[in-house]
């Protein structure tokens, strides 16, 4: 197939300063050719494109020279960034992977994710009413902006997180209360039938003694990769009993298919001390780091459900694909 892959490519380093996270969810140059090298490797004909503001152009010039935009791009700036390629795609009648411009939108508002969530009667969500809290920018994602200090034990230290997002990163900031147990991330593939993978969960006893348990910022970007042994950061398939496999699967298939999702996508959870499941945030844009010595948990769970890197690409093209009715080419 002819195929036009768009991309943000990340320039900046890791920061502990809020301020200086602002391309943290862009891909890294080494992960953009990763997945161009599989792309063509599959038998592909590549187009790289940047999701810069000159974009829309690029796309326009080769409306009639490709059979589809393999996306994974960020976008730039604004509450609804996630949607601006899926938005050309469809002005321009291309089809794309991954879902539309306006489930993008809709699950970088967090807030509002966790309320249609909530309201359907599909999940528990955390309340606001009591403390410890955790403060988090509503509409970013990747931890940008989640410091260890973000959870916080009363109104001085609230107001003090609150003010140092406002100042830092701007925008809405979400307030919810700290749900202390496990934590769960559920990667999902398919359409008509999603297929849950090996779930995730998120360990937390590399972290310097004192640090909350929580995928913070600092977890991910200084401490987990850095580790000898990246299974000390996770257990993939998730040691848990198979009542609560369960409910974690039907739980993810009732979100995906409410939300209308399409080829894949990632769901994050909290489990309380009394078996309560507590949804975080979904991510329809999953990382999908090809470098087997970095810790990508979409990737990861593809390879413990028996799916080779390039059988997951493929997979996702596979989806979209169908979904346009495409005609494949032989490889």
């Amino acid at each position: 197939m002819r195929i036009a892959f768009c991309y943000n490519v990340k320039k900046g380093k890791p920061s502990k300063d809020p301020g200086k996270q602002k391309d943290i969810e862009f891909d890294s140059p080494s992960v953009i050719s990763g997945i161009k090298r599989t792309l063509s490797e599959l038998g592909h004909n590549v187009v790289m494109i940047e999701a810069d503001e000159n974009a829309y152009i690029k796309l326009k010039k080769l409306r009639n020279k490709i059979d589809l935009v393999f996306n994974i791009a960020e976008g730039l700036g604004g509450d609804a960034r996630e949607s601006q390629i899926p938005l050309f795609c469809e002005m321009l009648g291309i089809a794309y992977t991954h879902s539309s411009p306006t489930v993008h939108a809709i699950k970088l508002d967090k807030e509002y994710t966790k309320y249609l969530l909530k309201g359907a009667g599909i999940v528990k969500v955390p309340g606001q009413s009591q403390f410890p809290l955790i403060v988090k920018p509503n509409k970013e994602g990747s931890s940008k902006g989640i410091m260890d200090a973000n959870v916080v034990k009363n109104e001085k230290e609230l107001r003090e997180r609150v003010r140092v997002i406002k100042e830092k990163i701007g925008g809405e900031i979400l307030v919810e209360e700290y749900i202390d147990g496990r934590e769960f991330t559920v990667s999902i593939l398919g359409n008509e039938n999603p297929e849950v993978l090996p779930i995730v969960e998120q360990k937390f006893d590399f972290l310097p003694k004192g640090m909350n348990k929580i995928a913070s910022y600092e977890l991910k970007w200084f401490y987990e990769d850095k580790l000898k042994n990246l299974q000390d950061a996770y257990d993939c398939p998730a040691t848990i009993n198979k009542k609560l496999k369960d409910k974690i699967e039907k739980t993810s298939i009732a979100i995906y298919k409410f939300l209308d999702i399409r080829d894949c996508a990632r769901i994050d959870y909290r489990l309380d001390e009394k078996g309560n499941l507590f949804f975080l945030e979904i991510n329809t844009l999953p990382g999908i780091n090809p470098d087997p010595k970095v810790i990508s948990y979409f990737p990861l769970s593809a390879k413990t459900a028996g799916m080779s890197y390039k059988d997951l690409i493929e997979k996702i093209i596979s989806l979209a694909t169908k979904r346009y009715g495409l005609k494949r080419d032989k490889v």
